[in-house]
């Protein structure tokens, strides 16, 4: 069975061969092709060719898809730091908002004339030029994006002395995601589209619950529904970072048999699968330090035991990285990642 095969197979719930491997190799990828973080980043060909090139080269059963972390803040009236020279690395973040004075008068930039969405299509009109089918759409979250307008720390505070301002922001940050939504939708058509949100800021290494529910949740729920009046039906979510106190709230996303959950290493897989449904394709978590650090037989051995864990998990279930590759992760344990799912995931 072909990955492309093998993955329609998972999202419609037919039978497939084995366990699928999605590598996450994205700024990693443009590593190993050598490219500048500017290429990366801005040439959506370079970009997509050297995803493309990885996923060859490692057995990888997933798709090049956009990456600029933080990328946002170009939107949002902030900037990046990124190198023209050197290989990939991750961008410097200059917030738009650095005082309270800031954030009482900030009003969003015309989204339309936004680099960071600009590229998102570009790459979405590139990628679907060389085959692929489906386009996805950022779903968030508002949370963390409030993390790209201001510096962390100043956020945190903000959580606790200036809550008005916060939600203020909050709000601006659901209207920047539906907005663009909108632009997806009618460029590409709902029917193509599907939403996928990311959530590292709102771990519980540097929240608590209560701020999740009071500051995080609700809007969260006012883009997914959002999203769901105009039409999207399909949601991917990632449980960035330690998420185990705040997931009981995630059941309140409602997300639909057969939605695709992963998550950091810190969330045991079996937990995420028991509370948000085990009728969801779980993927994940082979944690990060063991691709960058440790040996091939280590990382194999640790994809072993995620696999006979969670390979019988009834939605399906994916081996993936516990985030984004790390950039510097080696070569050598991504293959241990695919030959553990060729060795121990076949449903045959």
């Amino acid at each position: 069975m072909d990955s492309k095969t093998r993955m329609n197979n998972l999202y419609t719930g037919k039978a497939i061969d084995r366990v699928p491997f999605i590598a996450s190799a994205t700024m990693f990828a443009g590593r190993l092709e050598n490219l500048t973080s500017e290429e990366f980043y801005f040439d959506v060909e370079k970009s997509f060719i050297a995803q493309e090139k990885i996923i060859k080269k490692v057995g990888c059963d997933g798709s090049p898809c956009y990456d600029l972390p933080n990328g946002e803040v170009l939107d949002l009236g902030g900037s990046l730091n990124i190198n023209k020279i050197g290989s990939v690395e991750l961008p410097k973040v200059d917030h738009p908002i650095k005082s309270i004075e800031d954030a009482k008068k900030y009003k969003l930039p015309d989204i339309k004339k936004g680099v960071f969405l600009k590229k998102r299509i570009e790459f979405a009109k590139y990628a679907i030029s060389k085959g692929q089918k489906s386009v996805s759409i950022s779903a968030g979250s508002p949370f963390t994006m409030v993390g790209s307008m201001v510096e962390t720390s100043l956020f945190m505070k903000w959580l606790i002395k200036e809550k008005e301002l916060v939600h203020n922001l909050l709000d601006i940050a659901v209207k920047y995601l539906l907005d663009a939504a909108d632009i997806f939708i009618e460029e590409f058509q709902v029917e193509n589209c599907s939403a996928s949100s990311n959530y590292p800021f709102e771990n519980n290494d540097l929240v608590s619950p209560k701020v999740f529910e009071k500051f995080a949740l609700p809007y969260m729920l006012k883009v997914h529904e959002g999203l769901r009046k105009r039409g999207i039906e399909n949601f991917s979510i990632h449980l960035c970072g330690n998420q185990n106190k705040n997931l009981e709230f995630y059941k309140e996303l409602k997300l639909k048999k057969g939605s695709f959950i992963s998550s950091d290493e810190k969330n045991p897989l079996e937990k995420v699968a028991d509370i948000l449904g085990h009728d969801n394709i779980i993927a994940g978590n082979v944690p990060s330090a063991l691709l960058i650090g440790e040996s091939p037989k280590k990382v194999y051995e640790s994809c072993v035991d995620i696999i006979k864990k969670m390979k019988h998990n009834e939605g399906g279930f994916v081996l993936m990285p516990s985030c984004d590759l790390p950039i510097n992760a080696k070569l050598d344990n991504l293959k241990m990642m695919h030959k553990a799912c060729v060795d121990y995931g076949s449903y045959e």
